[in-house]
């Protein structure tokens, strides 16, 4: 973490980590639900949601409110229809997130 950001780390009180979700594909869901209107996903960060934080949560806000995507997060080769939850129902797979 201290690698990542300004913050110094003293000492660890405590290891855990905290909640971990996991997607069917162990990637990102992120976006509108299509059965349940008013619901939004983002989930699956598992592993990699400090990496992810900064650029998910624009992404997350712009998706949410029906703004375009940020221009860098497009240039990073991020294609907000591979992370919707939708693609689970493509699959057959369970909605679980």
């Amino acid at each position: 973490m201290q690698q990542a950001l300004d913050i110094e780390v003293r000492r660890v009180e405590h290891s855990w980590a905290g909640l971990r979700t996991f997607t069917p594909d162990r990637s990102l869901a992120i976006g509108w639900d299509p059965k349940t209107e008013g619901f939004f996903w983002n989930v699956g960060q598992g592993g990699y949601g400090i990496q992810t934080a900064p650029a998910l949560g624009r992404l997350a806000a712009a998706l949410a409110s029906g703004r375009p995507v940020p221009d860098d997060i497009l240039r990073e080769g991020v294609d907000p229809a591979l992370l919707a939850k939708a693609r689970f129902a493509t699959q057959g797979q369970a909605a679980a997130a």
